[in-house]
C-alpha cells in the first residue's frame, strides 16, 4: 500500500532460517521434496500490515476473541518479512507470497535478474488458471494496490496502475471484488465483454443468489473501500460490501468450477490504519479482516478438500499494547483520524470534532498538538490517551516494520508453514506446489 519503509535496523540475526533462494532463467519458483498433499481449493488471506501486536489489539477489541480464533489451525508459523532491500514494502512482500521469490520493494510479480533487467515470476494464481481452476481475488484496499497485483501482473514500479489494471484484465479472473471504482487506472478492468458488474452489496447478493459463476467485478469506493468505523458517516453502510460479505459471495461463485479455485481475500485497510497510527481503525480492521477467515472456514469445515493460508506481507506502524491499555476508550471511538483530520482541515473545531468522535475533552496542549503535527497530531493524541505505543509521533506516519508475522494454515498441504521465523518466500513456494506442480 503506501510505501514508506524503515530501513532495516533491528533484524533477530541469529536465525539462520533465511530460504537462500537463486534465479535461473525460468523464475517459476520450485522447492526441494515431494509435494505435500494437494487440496482442490485454496483460499489465502493476506491481512496488510498486521503483526502480533495487531492481532492482540483486535481481540481486546472484540471482548477476547477474533474469527481466527474459530479455526483448528493444524500450522502455526510465523515469517521473515525481508525484500532484497531490507525492510519490504507491499509489492516486494507480496510477490513473495504469490511467487516464492525475493524481490525489490516496488517491485510487482517481477525480480531483478543477473544482467540489471528484469524477470516475471509466476503467480500461484496463474498456476491455477493453467489447471483450469476459478481464480478470484479481493481487497479492501483499491483492486490495483500491490497486494492483489501481484498475483495478477508484473511490473518494476507499483504505481503504474494502469499497465496492473491491463494485465488483470487479461488474467479472465472469475472473482475480481475491491475499491478503486472511481481510480482513472481501473479503466481497463471496466465494460469487459461477458464479465457481470456489481455496483452494490443488494447488487452482489442478487447475482449470487441467481447462481453466478462468474467472470463478475465489483469496485467500490473512488479509492479504497470505507473504514468500518467511517461507513455511517460516509453514508455506504448499505452500498459497500464488507470483507466477510464479499469473502462470502467469491466462494459461492468460484466452488461452482468442478476443478476448484484459487482465491486471494486482502485485508487492506489494517495497513492504512497503521500508516495513520490510529489504533481504533486498526483494531476495528482487524476485526473485519478475521471475520472474513471465520467466514471461510464456515464454508470449509466440513470438506477435506480446501486449504486456508492465513498471513501478512510486513507490519506496520510498530505498534506495542500495554496493559493498560485503554480498550474501552478505543471502542468509544467512532470515526477515524483520517475522517476528523478531513473535517478538522475544512474548518471544524479540533475540540468540537475530537469531543464527538472520541468523546474525550482535549487540553489546550493536546489542541496545539493537532495544530501542529495535522491528522498524525491527533493519532499523538489518542495514543496517550488510549496508551498505545507507535513507532513514530508527528507529522510522520506509520512506517513498515521487520517484526516476524504470522502464518497460519488449515486443510491439505498445512504442514508446508509450520515453523519460526522463515523466509516470506516459501509461503509463495508451498502455494504454488499446492495449486498444482
Amino acid at each position: 500500500m503506501r510505501t514508506r519503509v524503515l530501513p532495516l535496523a533491528a533484524v533477530v540475526a541469529t536465525l539462520g532460517l533465511v530460504v537462500a533462494l537463486s534465479l535461473p532463467p525460468a523464475v517459476a519458483a520450485t522447492r526441494a521434496g515431494p509435494a505435500p498433499s494437494q487440496p482442490k481449493n485454496v483460499i489465502v488471506f493476506i491481512v496488510d500490515g498486521m503483526g502480533p501486536e495487531e492481532i492482540e489489539l483486535g481481540r481486546r477489541m472484540n471482548g477476547g476473541s477474533l474469527g481466527i480464533d474459530a479455526v483448528p489451525w493444524q500450522a502455526k508459523g510465523t515469517l521473515n518479512t525481508d525484500s532484497l532491500e531490507g525492510t519490504t514494502d507491499s509489492a516486494a512482500g507480496a510477490t513473495a507470497l504469490a511467487s516464492g521469490v525475493e524481490t525489490n520493494n516496488g517491485w510487482v510479480g517481477t525480480v531483478p535478474t543477473a544482467g540489471g533487467g528484469s524477470a516475471d515470476a509466476e503467480t500461484a494464481l496463474e498456476r491455477a488458471e493453467t489447471r483450469g481452476k476459478a481464480t478470484g481475488l479481493i481487497s479492501d484496499s483499491y483492486i490495483t494496490d500491490a497486494t492483489p497485483a501481484a498475483f495478477a501482473a508484473h511490473v518494476t514500479d507499483r504505481g503504474e496502475t494502469d499497465v496492473i489494471a491491463g494485465q488483470m484484465a487479461d488474467r479472465n479472473i472469475e472473482f475480481l471484488f475491491g475499491g478503486g471504482l472511481r481510480q482513472g487506472s481501473v479503466g481497463p478492468l471496466l465494460r469487459r465483454p461477458g464479465v457481470s458488474y456489481v455496483k452494490t452489496t443488494a447488487e452482489m447478493n442478487r447475482y449470487v443468489a441467481g447462481g453466478g459463476a462468474g467472470p463478475v467485478y465489483g469496485f467500490f469506493g473512488s479509492w479504497n473501500m470505507a473504514f468500518n468505523l467511517d461507513r455511517d458517516d460516509e453514508g455506504v453502510t448499505n452500498k459497500q460490501p464488507t470483507l466477510p460479505q464479499m469473502t462470502t459471495a467469491a466462494l459461492s461463485t468460484l466452488s461452482k468450477d468442478p476443478d476448484g479455485f484459487f482465491l486471494m481475500v486482502e485485508g487492506g485497510l489494517v495497513d492504512w490504519a497503521g500508516h495513520a497510527r490510529d489504533g481504533a481503525s486498526l483494531g476495528s480492521e482487524m476485526i473485519e479482516s478475521a471475520a472474513a477467515v471465520r467466514a471461510a472456514y464456515a464454508w470449509a469445515k466440513n470438506r477435506t478438500d480446501t486449504l486456508i493460508v492465513f498471513t501478512a506481507d510486513h507490519e506496520t506502524g510498530g505498534l506495542a499494547l500495554r496493559n493498560t491499555t485503554n480498550i474501552a476508550a478505543l471502542q468509544r471511538q467512532t470515526a477515524t483520524t483520517e475522517y476528523m483530520w478531513g473535517l478538522i482541515s475544512g474548518g471544524a473545531s479540533i475540540a468540537n470534532t475530537l469531543r464527538t468522535y472520541t468523546k474525550i475533552e482535549p487540553t489546550a496542549a493536546e489542541i496545539r498538538t493537532v495544530q501542529r503535527c495535522g491528522e498524525h497530531g491527533i493519532s499523538d493524541v489518542l495514543a496517550a490517551r488510549w496508551k498505545l505505543t507507535w513507532g513514530q509521533t508527528c507529522t510522520d506516519e506509520g512506517d513498515h516494520t521487520p517484526t516476524f508475522v504470522p502464518a497460519w494454515a488449515w486443510g491439505p498441504g498445512s504442514g508446508g508453514f509450520a515453523g519460526t521465523g522463515y523466509a516470506n518466500e516459501r509461503v509463495g513456494q508451498n502455494l504454488l506446489d499446492l495449486v498444482g506442480a
